[in-house]
């Protein structure tokens, strides 16, 4: 029985003292998040963190575009040593909650993770998050791009409806003088 308490005590104890997993937010024009605009609405940003703690940590980068579009992004991170303190692991990468695909390389010296054509909504709070496993002093960093989807500017919209009112003007017109060609042939016959 006093094994058993023992026991307990133990794990109680260690639990109670194992890092707890360290979450940060940085929006973009932090240090850690910078992005810049581009031609036609594009958008592009690079972001990271390091010199993260040993433990556990999950990592959130936020920010608000104009207009509805997709997004893509790559996150690696490298170690000298497999196991050494600036050997960092990714337990997951989301952006607006799409799980990006996770590769390591060289046994795990090195990790990529990377995600393209993710729905981005124009004027609301997105978000990419990173989390995994810093060994003591761990980092990783990544970019991330925007396209926005193509929307018809009102002159266009307004060529658009003339053109198709032209052609059906055009094909209502033509079928008319069909039928009367069609009914001048059965008369005559």
């Amino acid at each position: 029985m006093k094994k058993t308490i023992l026991a307990t005590m133990a794990a109680v104890a260690a639990f109670a003292a194992a890092p707890s997993a360290s979450a940060t937010t940085f929006p973009v024009g932090s240090p850690n998040f910078t992005g810049s605009p581009g031609p036609n609405g594009t958008f592009s940003a690079d972001f990271g963190n390091s010199g993260i703690a040993a433990g556990d940590f999950s990592d959130s980068f936020t920010f608000t575009l104009p207009a509805n579009g997709l997004g893509s992004g790559t996150v690696s991170t490298s170690a000298s040593i497999f196991g050494s303190p600036n050997d960092t692991d990714f337990t997951s990468v989301t952006i607006n909650n799409v799980a990006a695909t996770l590769t390591k390389l060289e046994g795990g010296l090195f990790e990529v993770a990377f995600a393209g054509g993710v729905p981005i909504t124009g004027g609301s709070l997105n978000t990419l998050t990173v989390t995994g496993v810093s060994r003591g002093s761990g980092a990783y960093g990544g970019q991330l791009s925007f396209i926005p989807s193509a929307v018809p500017e009102p002159a266009a919209w307004a060529m658009m409806i003339l053109g198709m009112g032209a052609v059906g003007f055009a094909m209502r017109r033509s079928n008319k003088k069909f039928d009367a060609k069609i009914k001048r042939m059965t008369a005559a016959a």
